[in-house]
């Protein structure tokens, strides 16, 4: 009877001793025969049409059960971008209008790199490395760029934990310690005083900032404190790999939901929700000429997703091996979409509360002055004498002036619509702007525990993923015979020593210049390699490797993307590089003297580290291909003298270094070798019958047990 043959998963507890250990190594690539123990145990004789096959594990272990790895991929994805860049930069590109590039670049960009790194992934079952070596030796530097960039943004990325673990630390008292200025000898502090409590206490009582990246000061104990608390929860979730982060996962990614949504019902009913809310929404269309809203699009997608930093290979290999993993990406990438315009509806109801409220506070100091003007009770002067007053101003100096009877009042005149455009992002967002909304809120101390909270675990879970993107790629090092808890141990002890340079004065300065360098321009670089390395491997043949693990075969629209994808990162980078050479990176600097922030460019130091960080970054890839090309020139004229070649793909031939150990021995494509002798138990007893290797294109034949495809 004619039909497609059904497959049967072997359960590795189904398997001997000797042939379970074989299932549960990567490089283990020989085909059974019928007369193996493990299949006679299953009863499979030479007339059984069913094929047996034998799924690779990853020998760090597996995820105890799907949920876990949506849940980290949602950990993951969705940070503290989502919370503090993507409602920023809605407000600056034309509220609703920037939706429009953003979606575009989310099917173009995000969701194609998204499924080919969790596809390469899994399909392996290994790290980085492997993944990429098994597209092409010549890019294997890609996976260890994967790791070095994992490793950079880690450590600057747990530094803005610390900062989040401060703030959470200080809202356990009845009065926040931000909500008033300090007073010195019965006098405000001046630096408090020009300036305003909550700014005066992140750049003062939290940082205590230098005027600049070139002094470097002294280090901040408390924040050093903080600093090695969170290395130390950061080596306690991930020092036993997924059994341990597994757990973490559901905490992490669950939390940040529900606290957002008690600050959306406690949003919408706060006066002033609904001027934000349609600041937000209300549509700019002139903004879609700008060139560097669609750049903006696009490097968010590329840094909210994950793409080349090397965690999403590294959780894809602990995956099942027929895990339908386009439903996961799929379904994480929508999530961490929807969770960025949930955010900015959230953000922007409080903003637009905090807006609601300086607006009033505005016309209650401008009735004040008329009120004195005129010499009357401020009840006499309502706000629709201060807009007609604001009607008809001369600007003099920055300064609204209201000319009466020859007399000059000066008038701020406030409009909402400018207090909402002046809304920050970044820290500027969370330890300045939202923290000074929050002291207006009722019970002040509880809403800034759950706020901090909920950066707390977002920063986590993003950081758990960052690490075990290093981590796995170590552990998959064959020359590093270290058990995981201790490669954990040194790296999150490596990274607490160098991220002392966080916690100076300076540190905040160097974590701007880690993001821009190390954080930025090095993934571009690392994702475009990617693509490239997708075509060198080739996209039908990746194609065939999706089938392989039992899913549908690409469609047009993936096929499409796959092939576009070298172009997008390229034209990413270079826009990025003309940006740099049009409009130099600056950094905002602390001016204790002024009360303000002012914008300074990088010195030569800080821009000679940032190209530092780049090249150690990329120069991996260059660097492994030349060692590659070298080494298979030489085997090459080695072989010369009789010794077996290179396939012409650059792949090492397995059949062809088993074809010189074993000169009797039969291709799967049923050539045999020399002399054509059929070879005995004897010729190679450790081969299991009938003598047939795989090769990367085997194929499949009835009653003979078989490992999935090794052809990624």
């Amino acid at each position: 009877m004619m039909g497609r043959k059904k497959e049967k998963e072997l359960p590795l507890q189904s398997l001997p001793p000797k042939h379970k250990s074989r299932a549960e190594d990567n490089d283990y690539k020989e085909s059974e025969a019928n007369d193996d123990p493990a299949v006679q145990q299953l009863n499979i004789s030479d007339e059984s049409t069913e094929e047996v096959v034998i799924p690779h594990t990853n020998p760090l272990g597996q995820w105890g059960n799907q949920i876990q790895f949506v849940l980290s991929l949602v950990a993951a994805s969705v940070g503290l971008g989502n919370i503090w860049r993507f409602p920023y930069l809605c407000q600056q590109h034309g509220g609703g209008v920037f939706l429009i590039p953003y979606t575009l670049m989310l099917f173009l960009e995000g969701i194609p790199m998204f499924y080919l790194e969790v596809a390469a992934g899994q399909r392996r079952q290994k790290g980085p490395i492997g993944v990429w070596k098994e597209k092409s030796p010549y890019m294997a530097g890609i996976g260890i760029g994967n790791c070095v960039v994992s490793f950079i943004i880690g450590l600057y990325y747990n530094v803005i934990i610390t900062w989040c673990l401060f703030y959470f630390g200080n809202s356990f008292q009845a009065e926040l310690p931000w909500a008033k200025c300090p007073v010195d000898n019965g006098t405000v502090v001046k630096e408090c005083e020009l300036s305003d409590s909550t700014t005066y206490f992140w750049h003062r009582e939290a940082l205590n900032a230098s005027p600049s990246i070139e002094e470097p000061g002294v280090m901040n104990w408390k924040m050093t404190l903080c600093l090695f608390s969170t290395w130390v929860v950061c080596y306690l979730c991930l020092c036993r790999g997924i059994k341990s982060a597994g757990k973490v996962v559901y905490v992490v990614s669950i939390v940040p939901y529900v606290i957002l949504t008690i600050f959306l019902v406690r949003g919408l009913m706060l006066p002033g929700a609904s001027s934000g809310l349609a600041h937000i929404l209300t549509p700019k269309w002139e903004k879609l000429g700008d060139p560097q809203v669609w750049l903006d699009a696009a490097t968010q997608i590329f840094f909210s997703f994950g793409v080349a930093f090397g965690y999403l290979v590294a959780f894809a290999s602990y995956s099942r091996h027929n895990n339908d993993c386009r439903r996961d990406v799929l379904l994480v990438s929508f999530t961490n979409y929807a969770t960025s315009i949930f955010a900015s509806v959230v953000i922007f109801c409080v903003l637009g509360f905090k807006a609601h409220t300086n607006f009033n506070d505005c016309l209650m100091r401008d009735r004040l002055v008329i009120a004195d003007y005129w010499g009357s009770n401020i009840s006499s002067v309502n706000d629709s004498v201060v807009f007609e007053m604001c009607n008809n101003p001369t600007d003099t100096n920055n300064t609204i002036v209201s000319v009466i009877n020859g007399s000059s009042l000066n008038l701020e005149c406030c409009q909402l619509t400018k207090l909402l455009d002046t809304s920050a992002q970044g820290t500027g967002l969370a330890f300045i702007v939202f923290t000074q909304a929050m002291l207006e809120f009722p019970a002040p101390p509880f809403w800034s525990v759950i706020f901090f909270l909920m950066l707390l675990t977002l920063g986590v879970g993003s950081q758990i993923a960052i690490i075990e993107g290093v981590i796995t790629t170590l552990c998959h090092i064959k020359a590093i015979r270290l058990r995981r808890e201790i490669i954990t141990g040194i790296v999150c002890g490596l990274s607490f020593l160098i991220c002392l340079i966080f916690v100076t004065q300076a540190g905040e300065y160097w974590v701007k210049v880690f993001d821009a360098y190390g954080g930025s321009l090095s993934l571009m670089i690392i994702a475009f390699f990617e693509a490239i390395a997708l075509w060198i491997y080739g996209i039908d043949k990746f194609s065939k490797d999706i089938e392989a693990m039992g899913q549908k075969k690409p469609n047009l629209y993936w096929i499409i993307t796959w092939r576009l994808a070298p172009f997008l990162m390229f034209a990413m980078f270079a826009a990025s590089i003309v940006g740099q050479i049009i409009d130099p990176d600056k950094y905002s600097a602390w001016r204790a003297d002024k009360g303000e922030s002012v914008k300074v460019e990088y010195p030569v130091l800080a821009r000679l580290v940032g190209s530092f960080l780049v090249i150690i970054v990329t120069i991996w890839v260059p660097v492994v291909a030349l060692i590659h090309a070298i080494s298979k020139r030489r085997r090459n004229l080695q072989n010369e003298d009789g010794a077996v070649p290179d396939d012409d793909s650059g792949h090492s031939s397995n059949e062809a270094r088993r074809a010189a150990r074993f000169p009797y021995w039969r291709r799967s494509d049923g050539d045999t070798l020399p002399n054509n002798k059929e070879m005995t138990d004897s010729a190679a007893p450790d081969l299991p019958p009938p003598w047939s290797a795989p090769n990367t294109a085997f194929e499949k034949q009835p009653g003979r047990q078989t490992t999935r495809g090794d052809a990624l």
